[in-house]
């Protein structure tokens, strides 16, 4: 809407004399005839005073935003008769009435409204009103939400539309009750969620709300005062604002409120008040002094200058509005009230613009169709357009999509007010946005100002509440190891698991996550005699290799040392797995690794023993006897991983974060839990012990298997000695090495196989081969080649 064009319809307008409008306001009405006449409910005068006989109502006290609001209206009629885009051809016109913001003042014009000609002062009754056509198609205000509860109630009853440009009031959302009842203008429900946002942007939640006694400032601290409890916002003191007759009444009344105000030290107050009881309240607040306060206005009065103007006037009656600062007028903010009234005649034009299927393109509407109150009802409800960059179109219960611009009252050097738009509230997105830096606070430090009961508690401190408010509490200390839940502030919570207490600062600090790694020194040193053991199995076995048919390599035997080094091989490769970060699935995996691979090496000799005792003579078919010692290692390894899978069943290894430390949480395998890992290591010492048995017994055989029995048993009995030790010292340590006393422990015991079986002969077939024959190792080939030479036939 271009201003300039508006200030030419306003500075006609003006023509009208003041002091008519005073004498003659119940009869003060605008007209015009057109295809559509659009019926417009103002107010011209603010207040209302009754004859003694008869009584008559009398409208004085001129009201310039009302005049304003018509004004806006009459624009917007204008604008689309002269184009020829929205309805060409269709001319709309108007019958305005000044409704004193008096019901009964009001309700008069409204009934004429319903008639069908401006003669007739009723309802023609009929039967069936469904093609009864009004003298107004639609209606355009009233100011007040007020009225319009009145007013939609008589309105409905033809389905005419009513568009309110300024009535707030949530109840006129309920669409039972006021089913023909449009808005341009946020609801209170809006207004009080963008008031409660405003509050905890500045951290204010210690405020007093005042409102006027009636359905709108009811109804706003209806909304108001749970939806800002409900955010931790207390509102310490609450009030009416009078509404009594005389002036000395009322300020008598004002006086007590702002001196309770002053006396609570409540330093925010905000206020649904019109524009009268505002100015009146601000009046009183100037004339003693009282500073140091925010006031936080509703729209329904932060918008008039009136509120903070209080000089007196060459034209009371006027206001401030005169053809010399009616261009300022225009630009200020203020003027939104008469823009939400130029989109409500726009949205019945578009309404009209489809029941008339008018085409843009030709240039036609059809003049002819007949349009009644309910159909355009109807075709409002689907409205969907843009004027000026902005939305228009309506939700279910009739509210449109537009928020609210947060205003700044300022004064200039020549204590002029301006009003200076520093943020909005977006009621689609429910979002308050502010632009701080265009605020510029009258406090000593020039910040923002404070508004608690109580301040807030530093860190580590709960809130003890001392009265009736929930905003006013004393701060206590939280217990050590205890820190203050944000959502519940008024208790202490215990840190969690992963974090853990800072005394000096009070805090629940996070836990650093610790786990066995190689780049600790142990870890280090544990890979290197891994790697040392997988390198001394690769060197037997390349001498296995390279000496396979000399009688010191069948002295050990092809099949039983092939067995124990790949069994080696796999037990050395299982100890990578206690030196990487911990998973489920290593967890699982590494330790049925190690013992299955630890099992079958001791098998292994276990079945060597038995073979060379004899003992595999008490099996009664030869093909047993022939392949005993591979009997008994798939019998071991099978029970062995017989007893893992009832592991698994019974209490399966899993991921744990151990927090008996301080400051870190220790990441490892809970994998030691009895009676899984208690029957793995005991099946496996009792291997050891079995083997170390058979071969003391067999030290008492026949020469040839009396070395043979002598390396195991020293094997064995070192190894009885290692995990032995090994169960006290694990079970009475703590931290992430422990588990490195499990794989120590394994590599042990390989060198003790290797050293006690196959050191020294590898050493003999190296460096003493002079040394490397039957008769030197007094046994019989185990593995005896196909053909035997002259020497060792001798021997035999």
């Amino acid at each position: 809407m271009e201003p300039r064009s508006l200030f030419k319809i306003l500075a006609l307008a003006l023509c009208i004399r003041p002091d008519q409008a005073k004498t003659n306001s119940l009869v003060l009405q605008f007209s015009a005839p057109g295809d559509f006449v659009i019926g417009g409910l103002f107010a011209f005068h603010s207040k209302v005073r009754y004859e003694a006989q008869p009584q008559i109502p009398t409208c004085y006290s001129f009201y310039t935003r009302g005049y304003q609001r018509h004004l806006g209206m009459h624009f917007a009629i204008d604008e689309i008769n002269n184009s020829t885009s929205l309805l060409p051809g269709i001319k709309l016109g108007y019958e305005i009435h000044n409704t004193c913001n008096n019901v009964v003042v009001a309700t008069k014009p409204t009934i004429t409204f319903l008639s069908k000609y401006p003669s007739d002062s009723g309802l023609e009754a009929q039967c069936n009103y469904t093609n009864y056509k009004p003298r107004v198609i639609a209606v355009v205000g009233p100011d007040s939400s007020e009225l319009s509860m009145v007013l939609s109630r008589l309105l409905n009853f033809l389905s005419i539309p009513e568009i309110s440009h300024a009535s707030t009031n949530d109840n006129l959302s309920d669409r039972e009750l006021y089913p023909s009842f449009f808005r341009t203008v946020p609801s209170d429900k809006n207004q009080a969620q963008a008031l409660v946002q405003l509050l905890r942007k500045f951290h204010w939640n210690w405020v007093a709300a005042l409102a006027t006694d009636d359905k709108y400032g009811r109804q706003a601290l209806e909304l108001f005062v749970p939806l800002a409890l409900s955010k931790d916002t207390c509102i310490a003191y609450e009030a009416i604002l009078p509404s009594a007759q005389e002036k000395s009444e009322r300020r008598e009344q004002l006086v007590k409120i702002t001196s309770q105000l002053v006396e609570s030290g409540i330093k925010i107050t905000v206020v649904f008040a019109q524009p009268n009881q505002a100015e009146e309240l601000m009046a009183v607040v100037v004339e003693r002094g009282i500073t140091g306060k925010v006031w936080i206005a509703s729209p329904g009065q932060s918008q008039s200058n009136s509120i903070i103007s209080w000089e007196d006037e060459q034209c009371p009656e006027c206001g401030n509005l005169t053809l010399a600062n009616l261009t300022s007028l225009i630009y200020q903010e203020r003027f939104y009230a008469t823009f939400n009234t130029y989109k409500a005649i726009y949205v019945i034009a578009h309404a009209l613009h489809q029941l008339l299927q008018c085409n843009t393109t030709s240039q036609k509407c059809n003049a002819d169709q007949e349009v009644y109150p309910w159909q355009l009802l109807e075709e409002i409800a689907n409205v969907n357009f843009t004027v000026e960059s902005q939305p228009v179109y309506f939700s279910k219960t009739g509210n449109p999509p537009t928020g609210y611009d947060l205003v700044l009252w300022s004064w200039n050097a020549t204590r002029v007010p301006e009003f200076i738009s520093i943020g909005s509230y977006d009621a689609l997105q429910r979002e308050l946005t502010v632009d701080e830096s265009k605020i510029q606070w009258h406090t000593r430090d020039k910040k923002v100002p404070t508004s608690k009961c109580s301040q807030d508690c530093t860190a580590g401190q709960k809130r003890h509440l001392r009265g009736e408010h929930n905003c006013c509490y004393q701060c206590e200390d939280c217990p050590p190891g205890y820190f203050q839940d944000k959502n519940d502030p008024n208790e202490c919570a215990k840190c969690f698991e992963h974090q853990w207490f800072l005394e000096e600062n009070r805090t629940c600090q996070e836990r650093t996550i610790e786990y066995l790694e190689v780049t600790d020194l142990l870890p280090i040193v544990m890979v290197a005699l891994t790697i040392l053991a997988l390198v001394q199995m690769a060197v037997v076995t390349g001498i296995f290799v390279k000496y396979w048919s000399t009688p010191a390599m069948r002295y050990v035997g092809s099949f039983p040392t092939l067995l124990i080094i790949l069994s080696s091989t796999c037990l050395c490769s299982s100890c990578f797995f206690f030196v990487i970060k911990p998973t489920v699935w290593v967890c699982k995996f590494r330790q049925p690794f190690f013992f299955i691979s630890f099992t079958i090496s001791l098998a292994t000799l276990l079945g060597k023993v038995v073979q060379s005792f004899g003992l595999d003579q008490a099996l009664k078919r030869p093909l047993l006897r022939r392949h005993s010692l591979a009997l008994c290692v798939l019998l071991n390894t099978a029970i062995q991983s017989l007893l893992c899978v009832f592991w698994y069943l019974w209490d399966p290894p899993s991921l744990e974060e151990k927090t008996n430390m301080e400051k870190t949480i220790l990441l490892q395998c809970q994998d030691v839990s009895f009676p899984g890992f208690g029957l793995l290591l005991a099946y496996n010492y009792g291997l050891s012990v079995v083997c170390c048995i058979c071969s003391f017994w067999g030290n008492n055989s026949q020469q040839a298997q009396l070395k043979t029995f002598k390396a195991i048993s020293f094997a064995m009995v070192l190894i009885i000695i290692i995990w032995t030790l090994f169960v006290p010292t694990y079970a009475t340590s703590q931290g992430k090495f422990v588990s490195l006393f499990q794989v120590f422990a394994g590599l042990a015991s390989v060198f003790a196989i290797f050293g006690s079986c196959y050191y020294r002969v590898c050493y003999i077939a190296l460096f003493v081969p002079h040394m490397n024959t039957d008769s030197h190792f007094c046994s019989q080939p185990q593995d005896a080649p196909m053909e035997e030479d002259a020497d060792t036939a001798e021997i035999k």
